[in-house]
């Protein structure tokens, strides 16, 4: 039988040794060490989902606020061109105003200035006027060769500065 001794397809004792050996380890691997590291993987896969659901709901946030900042930008775009609006009509509104009192300005002085000369030339006028009579009465007096009394002689006199006045 030495033969059937050296066969390694038919078990013997050392292989069914081993086996309950392999079973015995295998259920304290199995009983004592795989839970524990099952636990971990499964805490582990929790604890990456959680993160992930809190990465989407962080990314929706974040899109929310995102579209909230947009929305803002635009209101305040809209606002600054509204107020740059009206401040651009406003200041139209001013540079009219500015001119409209500048032309009254212009205008009352140029009334002011053309009263101021009116009053002068009538000034200067009755000042001619006044010296107008002495003057007549010297050239009367040269022409027909005597003296002329203005007193005595004044309404021809008055009558001939008015006749002058008119023509001119």
């Amino acid at each position: 039988m030495p033969l059937l001794g050296s066969i390694f397809l038919i078990p013997n004792g050392t292989f069914f040794a081993e086996l309950i050996l392999f079973l015995v380890v295998f259920g304290i691997v199995a009983k004592f060490i795989l839970p524990p590291i099952d636990a971990a993987r499964s805490a582990r896969a929790e604890t990456i989902r959680s993160a992930m659901h809190e990465s989407d709901e962080g990314q929706a946030e974040a899109d929310r606020l995102a579209a909230e900042a947009r929305n803002t930008l635009d209101a305040a775009r809209e606002e600054a061109r509204r107020v740059l609006e009206e401040a651009a009509s406003a200041a139209a509104a001013l540079v009219e105003q500015g001119r409209a009192r500048g032309q009254e300005e212009h205008d009352r002085a140029l009334a002011a200035t053309e009263s101021a000369i009116d009053e002068e030339q009538r000034r200067i006028e009755s000042e001619l006027l006044a010296k107008v009579d002495g003057l007549v009465a010297a050239a009367a007096g040269q022409v027909i060769g005597q003296p002329v009394d203005l007193a005595r002689h004044r309404t021809a006199i008055d009558a001939a500065v008015a006749r002058t006045a008119r023509e001119a």
